[in-house]
């Protein structure tokens, strides 16, 4: 991170009076625990703070951040300054007003869309990022920020499980639970609360499951019928992913979900065998090396096949 651009950041917030702090859409804790550790900063200050995203729903998993409630996704009118958490790319803030913005981010495929870019390809997660920030800068973190920071760093280690996970990570994680973070919280927050509608997606699912080069790859199909049948949300789709990971075979697991507003969201998980950001930057998406996405249209089965394709390409 440059020195110019944390000051330039500084200097931009101290000059704005109403900030809107940016989640991307679907939000996952490291993008809202990075908005929430911001927004608590924020607060100490003389100045106006929403926060922002621009899906109808959140992750009820999510609920134990604070500031969970204070989420709208009405964009306000007045606004001096946007900033967003862990986006790739402007189209994932679900936006188009034309503020000075602050991107605040740790993907490789970050196409350093903001005014400002803060942006650590070699941080694991955005929160590493703000820690860093925060640290360098004298800012003082509190249980909340402390909080919102490490469910943003279990959640992209996967639970400390990612082989990104260095002495850094967990030498930041003992730091944050000292100023205050919960981990026995997040952990049943994000891993062992399941709705009943989701343990029923996820057996209709894993029936369903194909398996494709030699068990390598295993693909999943979520439709609007499967959601229905279920009663499950798009969030609880994604569990899935991570377990088909678990079979001895599988180093890539696959999902297209059908979104009812007629568009496909596909996901990719890899065990780093594959580049799924690689591999969904060429429909326009991105993310990790073991965790990617993007979207396409619905009608769109060239896109679609060309990914698989791919995937089973870089599995020989």
């Amino acid at each position: 991170m440059a020195g110019l651009e944390e000051a330039m950041l500084l200097s931009q917030i101290d000059a704005a009076n109403h900030i809107v702090l940016i989640v991307h859409q679907n939000p996952d804790a490291d993008s809202l625990g990075g908005a929430c550790a911001f927004y608590s900063h924020l607060l100490r200050g003389d100045k106006k703070v929403t926060l922002f995203c621009a899906s109808k729903g959140v992750d009820p998993n999510l609920a134990f951040l604070p500031w969970f409630d204070k989420i709208t996704d009405r964009f306000p009118q007045g606004a001096d300054l946007m900033i967003s958490f862990d986006c790739a790319n402007r189209d994932r803030l679900g936006c188009e007003a034309s503020l000075p913005l602050i991107n605040i981010d740790h993907h490789r495929s970050n196409d350093l869309f903001g005014t400002i870019n803060l942006v650590n390809t070699a941080a694991i997660s955005t929160t590493e990022l703000l820690y860093d920030f925060f640290i360098a800068n004298d800012i003082k973190i509190n249980g909340k920020m402390a909080l919102s920071l490490y469910a943003g760093l279990l959640d992209d280690s996967k639970c400390f499980s990612s082989a990104a996970c260095s002495s850094k990570v967990f030498a930041l994680a003992h730091d944050l639970i000292k100023l205050g973070a919960d981990h026995a919280v997040c952990v049943e927050w994000m891993y062992r609360r399941r709705s009943l509608a989701s343990l029923r997606l996820r057996a209709i699912l894993l029936k369903e499951m194909q398996l494709h080069a030699d068990g390598a790859l295993a693909l999943f199909e979520v439709t609007t019928r499967h959601l229905e049948q279920s009663g499950a949300t798009l969030y609880e789709c994604k569990q899935v992913l991570e377990e088909a990971l678990e079979l001895a075979t599988v180093r890539a697991a696959l999902m297209q979900i059908e979104h009812p507003q007629g568009e496909v969201r596909i996901s990719l998980q890899t065990d780093g065998t594959v580049d799924a950001s690689s591999i969904m930057a060429l429909s326009g998406g991105g993310g990790h090396i073991n965790r990617a996405g993007t979207r396409i249209e619905r009608s769109d089965k060239t896109v679609l096949d060309e990914i698989i394709q791919r995937i089973k390409k870089e599995l020989m």
